[in-house]
């Protein structure tokens, strides 16, 4: 959302303070089992809930159960949220139908504002682990470790694309964590074979669950939805995979450690693009520098007139997007190439979003793929009045703009 998203309306307000409660619950029970008393937080959510259905004359949720199931089931641009379609996709719901577990897109809103919190809490461990490393170079391995390996079993010592480093393990071990009990089906870890990320498979018939505070993971198999191209029976905590890559199952995850949700969210899952970004640079002959500092920043030089600066993001969300690259200390010292996977940014009005969130800012962001990166930066202008750079063509019509 915006800095303050009870200013787009109740709906909206209660959409963002659901995230945020959802969230919560997710890291801590999984979505599955509640008993009263419920949390403070999620007591106070389910009261909220309950006047702004009454006072629009609609049935509320009678218990936390049925208000998670609201959130797996009302999108937030429908007739209970109505979130404007200018902040969140108005496809979009807070639970997942088949994993039950936070959407992206309920952890993007959950981060947005001054009562975000789930990214928050990946730039704070981030934080704390830089403090720790002492160097620049000894915190760049270890966040690259994090972002390479989002999972870590007996085997994937000798797996990944750096060997192992007893030395950097020492430093990142506590930023594991046990396998959730909810992401296991009959004792078995499922991983995503595409991104590596904690991943589910429905069982074949459903079957309701609402007694014990939320739906059972148990869902009909189909055909993919049109929208998103994935099939109805299978999640990933990416929620972009193809849909029929196997899964690779860990049959002992009592013997494997996942990275903290957060950092597998807002670190591991960008992780290929921003690997595939600086392999382009590097192959124009480009330098960049790590800038300690948030999720991470990069200073980039010798990709074009001026210096810029970029990160690497894969966010469902375009408008919380440009919210979190404007909040960004950074954004305020040079252009920001926002590198984003190129179907995310070839979807329809992602770009238009991106930049329309801008508008009203003084950060000049430009939304780019890692194969158009280096084309991208040759384009930034010296200032902000100036034309393009000669030597390289003008965007095409209808693409994103860097800010003034």
């Amino acid at each position: 959302m915006t800095p303050d998203p009870k200013s787009h309306g109740d709906g909206t307000a209660l959409f963002a303070e659901l995230a945020r409660v959802v969230a919560a619950l997710a890291a801590q029970d999984g979505l599955r089992s509640f008993s009263l008393p419920y949390p403070r937080e999620a007591q106070r959510a389910l009261d909220r809930a309950v006047l702004h259905c009454l006072d629009r004359g609609r049935t509320p949720p009678r218990s936390l159960p049925e208000l998670l199931s609201w959130c797996r089931e009302h999108p937030a641009g429908g007739p209970l949220f109505r979130v404007p379609a200018a902040l969140v996709s108005p496809g979009a719901t807070l639970i997942d139908p088949v994993g039950h577990m936070p959407t992206r897109t309920c952890l993007e809103v959950a981060s947005s504002g001054p009562e975000g919190r789930v990214e928050q809490e990946a730039v704070r461990l981030l934080a704390e682990l830089a403090a720790a490393c002492g160097s620049v170079d000894a915190y760049e391995r270890c966040r690259r470790f994090l972002a390479n390996r989002p999972a870590i079993g007996q085997r994937d010592r000798f797996a990944g694309r750096e060997p192992w480093s007893t030395a950097v393990w020492n430093r990142v071990r506590h930023l594991y964590e046990a396998v959730p009990e909810a992401l296991l089906h009959r004792r078995t870890l499922a991983l995503c074979g595409t991104c590596g990320l904690p991943a589910l498979a429905a069982r074949e018939k459903p079957r309701a669950s609402a007694a014990r505070g939320g739906p059972d993971p148990s869902a009909v198999r189909g055909a993919p939805d049109p929208s998103t191209g994935h099939r109805p029976g299978r999640w990933c905590e990416s929620e972009d995979c193809p849909p029929d890559v196997p899964f690779r199952l860990v049959r002992d995850p009592g013997h494997t450690l996942l990275l903290r949700r957060s950092l597998r969210v807002f670190l591991a899952l960008p992780g290929p693009t921003e690997h595939a970004a600086l392999a382009a640079l590097d192959r124009a002959g480009a330098g960049h520098e790590l800038i300690p500092a948030g999720l991470g920043m990069y200073r980039v030089t010798g990709a074009g007139p001026r210096v810029c600066f970029l990160r690497a993001d894969d966010r469902r969300e375009p408008a919380l997007l440009a919210a979190r690259v404007a909040a960004s200390p950074e954004a305020l010292d040079g252009p920001v190439l926002v590198v984003t996977p190129g179907p995310r940014a070839e979807r329809d009005g992602y770009r238009a979003a991106f930049t329309a969130a801008l508008r009203d800012t003084p950060v000049r962001a430009v939304l780019t793929t890692p194969e158009d990166l280096v084309r991208r930066a040759r384009t930034l202008r010296v200032t902000p009045d100036a034309p393009d750079c000669p030597d390289a063509p003008n965007p095409p019509s209808g693409t994103e703009t860097d800010h003034a």
